[in-house]
């Protein structure tokens, strides 16, 4: 998959372009990137995803930018496992925010030689989001682009949103996240030195330094797959700041059940977050908070063996 960071920057034929900000590329975000891969394909078009390198809110209102579900790298994976050919990740900056939904379509248009624009039902676009997706297809005509408009996709009777996702990771409901990625959330990191609480407790885990701006899940004890070197391990996870011996800003903290080594220090950890245990919980002693880690990782590991 070609990247670019730029509409200007594309110097290649005539396309079919997805337009959205993918956070957590989930089966909404992947329903449109398909459309747009089947409409290149059937046109004989090159397959474009058409989003942004920050949120357009940290230029909107700074003060409500929320965490997000993906790391740009991690969206960029995401997307070309979608199919398409190409990505433009684009500044989202105060000129672009200023442009009208007629300049925008212009700018697109003549940047990018589309022949098919697929947005997602609820699509906004030009200054303070006044473009909508019958805007879009209004626009589109008078350059000859068709415009096709991808429908709500529903779980539970909910539509799929990045923001309903959030909610549920926030609630400490994982499942109900992954049913809606098409996938467990993750999060990726490497492995430094921490408060040595687990080894004093006879349980030595891994402090994963997780990426600025990525969303933590409830505090609580979770059951995660860990990947790590190429292999697979069950582990018991802590999100959250150790009640019991609180010291600094939150954490994450897993113990992997069969690791064989001594030690992770430096390397890349990633955690899928399958279940969750239980929320943080304070404990009257370190003996009291052993018993509970020792049963919450027979939980881990029962929960886990369930999902194979």
């Amino acid at each position: 998959m070609d990247i670019f960071s730029h509409e200007r920057d594309w110097n290649g034929g005539e396309t079919a372009i997805a337009f959205g900000m993918f956070d957590g590329v989930h089966l909404g975000h992947r329903q449109l990137i398909e459309a747009t891969c089947q409409a290149a394909k059937t046109k004989g078009l090159t397959s474009v995803v058409f989003t942004f390198s920050n949120h357009p809110l940290s230029i909107i209102t700074p003060d409500r930018i929320p965490d997000g579900l993906d790391t740009a790298g991690e969206k960029l994976n995401d997307i070309a496992r979608c199919g398409a050919d190409a990505v433009i990740m684009r500044p989202f900056d105060a000129d672009f925010a200023s442009l009208s939904a007629e300049q925008f379509v212009e700018n697109i248009v003549h940047a990018m030689h589309p022949r098919v624009f697929v947005i997602g039902f609820n699509y906004s676009f030009g200054a303070k989001g006044r473009g909508r997706a019958e805007d879009m297809r209004r626009l589109g005509m008078q350059y000859g682009v068709e415009t096709r408009i991808i429908g709500r996709v529903e779980i539970g009777g909910e539509t799929v949103s990045s923001s309903r996702i959030r909610q549920a990771l926030l609630e400490g409901d994982p499942e109900l996240a992954a049913e809606m990625l098409g996938r467990p959330y993750r999060i990726e990191g490497k492995v430094e030195s921490g408060k040595h609480l687990g080894r004093r407790l006879g349980f030595p885990t891994a402090n994963l330094s997780f990426p600025a701006g990525k969303l933590l899940p409830r505090y609580g004890v979770y059951a995660c797959m860990a990947q790590v070197d190429g292999r697979e391990y069950a582990a018991a996870v802590n999100v959250g700041v150790h009640p019991t011996a609180p010291e600094g800003a939150p954490t994450i903290e897993a113990f992997l059940l069969d690791y064989p080594g001594e030690s992770l220090y430096d390397e890349t950890l990633m955690l899928e977050f399958r279940h969750f245990i239980r929320p943080e919980q304070r404990f009257e002693s370190l003996d009291s908070l052993r018993a509970e880690v020792l049963r919450n990782c027979e939980q881990v590991a029962t929960l886990l063996r369930r999902d194979r």
